[in-house]
């Protein structure tokens, strides 16, 4: 069987399983006791069938030179980061390793692990490594965090970005908002001082003001506050009847906001606003209320109706009383019934032995007359 070696690869040749020569490029016969393990010249040296060691001496005894590697170990405790022709290309860990310098330039830094902090590693390297090295810690704009080396409080971060080492000390984060946040409290039930069931959707804006010491005293913050609104809110509703939670929801919001203050004073957080969004009653309540409502509209309506009927009334009165006083302003009314007649007439049949002007008086002169 003929192997080709190509220009961009070496060959180890194997005899009964044993390494007994290294091949460089170039046309080989192998086959029965011989086999051939072909490397690849840009990457690690490593063999299944031979040992680092066993491969670099073969190199030796076949060019007679220890040149043509480059070799570095690592230690327990150690990550080397490897640069080809000054350009990274991976992170090393314990052990020992080798390279073709055919492939370039090659150059090793070698860093310790015990200090968790990353402070000597471009940014732009550090995350390059992954997340088998490295904890990529990113700190969003108005964020506080806490880092924690073996669960104990070992630094306080502004925003930005952090590379720590994924080694024998144990590093977690916990990031902190600093802006205002929301809280909600939707359909929570509560029984007021009348005994009518109500659910409730409250809401309240808050932020932290100490995030060192809330870490220290309350871990799960979001969790507390929720726990002091819901009592906050039974408590005081609790006291009301359901047409006092209706009438007065704005103080009650100012009133709950005191009181949820008065919570949450050593709690390291400021509430700024709070309020009720919307009181939801029972089916059967919210008809009644409704009905009531109905009622008190329909009886508005029939006031109104009422005061508007008197009003007329009055008016029609008071132009009577005029007319009848003077005969010049009934003549005009007179006239202008007669005006609003015309207007929906079609047409008017006249007898033609008199004017039109003399009929039309003698109707006006006898209707006068009539009454």
């Amino acid at each position: 069987m003929k192997v080709i070696i190509n220009n961009n690869q070496k060959g180890l040749l194997f005899k009964n399983g044993i390494l007994v020569d290294f091949l460089g490029a170039g046309k080989y016969r192998a086959g029965g006791s011989k086999t051939i393990e072909i490397l690849p010249l840009d990457e690690e040296i490593s063999s299944n069938s031979a040992t680092l060691a066993q491969i670099l001496t073969k190199v030796i005894d076949r060019y007679k030179s220890d040149d043509l590697t480059s070799e570095v170990t690592v230690k327990n405790g150690e990550v080397a980061l490897h640069y080809v022709d000054g350009v990274f290309i991976e992170a090393l860990t314990a052990g020992r390793h080798a390279f073709w310098k055919e492939a370039g330039a090659h150059e090793f830094k070698i860093y310790s692990t015990t200090e968790p902090k990353i402070t000597d590693i471009p940014a732009a390297v550090a995350a390059r490594l992954g997340a088998g090295f490295v904890l990529d810690v990113n700190i969003p704009a108005e964020c506080k965090a806490i880092v924690y080396y073996d669960g104990k409080p070992a630094e306080y971060l502004d925003a930005g970005r952090y590379f720590y080492w994924n080694g024998a000390v144990k590093v977690t984060t916990a990031t902190y908002s600093m802006r205002v946040q929301q809280l909600d409290i939707n359909g929570q039930e509560i029984l007021t001082k009348d005994k009518v069931g109500v659910r409730v959707n409250f809401t309240a804006n808050w932020k932290i003001t100490d995030h060192k010491k809330l870490a220290e005293a309350y871990p799960n913050i979001t969790q507390t506050l929720y726990t002091a609104a819901q009592l906050a809110l039974r408590d005081y509703l609790g006291g009301k009847t359901m047409d006092e939670l209706l009438a007065d929801r704005e103080n009650i919001g100012n009133e709950i906001l005191a009181e949820l203050k008065k919570r949450t004073a050593d709690m390291f957080v400021e509430i700024i606003s709070a309020g009720i969004k919307d009181v939801i009653l029972p089916g059967e309540i919210s008809a009644i209320m409704n009905s009531v409502l109905a009622a008190e509209k329909r009886a508005q309506a029939n006031v109104i109706t009422r005061r508007e009927e008197v009003a007329s009334t009055r008016s029609l009165l008071n132009t009577a009383k005029l007319m009848d006083e003077n005969a010049t302003l009934r003549r005009l009314k007179e006239l202008e019934y007669i005006e609003k007649i015309c207007e929906n007439v079609g047409e008017i049949t006249v007898d033609a032995r008199s004017s039109l002007l003399s009929q039309l008086a003698n109707i006006i002169g006898n209707n006068s007359s009539q009454e």
